[in-house]
């Protein structure tokens, strides 16, 4: 009991320092709500080193996914009309005050994290658990931004849930 209550405090921790680093990650790209693809990059930035592992894994650099969500962002706007340069003169946000927000879809991504199945009670939160339900969905900047890095989200499911089996074996 007392390992379940543990736990459930370190995924809290977990999930407030990946709110705040997505929400860095959203403002510094000059959006004020963080959407899936800014948790995508604030799973690299856990000091479990997880997720960054599993790309390696894929033979993937993670440097190269903050430029390919700009790509993809760029990409929308140039959809519908809009000139991809807005982005590139988009002022960082100062920090948010207040309540956090995130975009809608953000729900589901939580949903699925506090759903995930742990294989036991002291089982943390890591970043491999945000990449591999960031990489379930098929639809989104996110999703999209995998594709462009010749990544299918099955894939990164795959390698994500090895990590965590490694994790695990530890």
């Amino acid at each position: 009991m007392l390992q379940q209550i543990k736990r459930k405090l370190d995924d809290m921790r977990t999930i407030k320092a990946l709110a705040e680093a997505a929400e860095r990650h959203a403002n510094a790209a000059g959006e004020r709500e963080p959407g899936p693809e800014h948790f995508l990059l604030a799973a690299f930035d856990l000091p479990d080193g997880l997720a960054r592992r599993a790309f390696a894994r894929l033979g993937v650099d993670p440097a190269g996914i903050e430029k390919a969500i700009a790509a993809q962002h760029g990409a929308a706007l140039a959809s519908a009309g809009a000139d991809p340069a807005l982005l590139t003169d988009a002022a960082p946000l100062p920090p948010a005050s207040g309540v956090y927000r995130a975009k809608g879809s953000m729900q589901g991504v939580m949903q699925q994290l506090a759903a995930w199945p742990r294989a036991t009670p002291t089982e943390p939160l890591t970043g491999a658990h945000v990449l591999a339900v960031i990489a379930s969905s098929a639809q989104g900047t996110a999703a999209r931004t995998l594709r462009a890095l010749g990544l299918d989200g099955e894939r990164v499911g795959a390698a994500a849930r090895a990590e965590i089996a490694g994790y695990r074996a530890v």
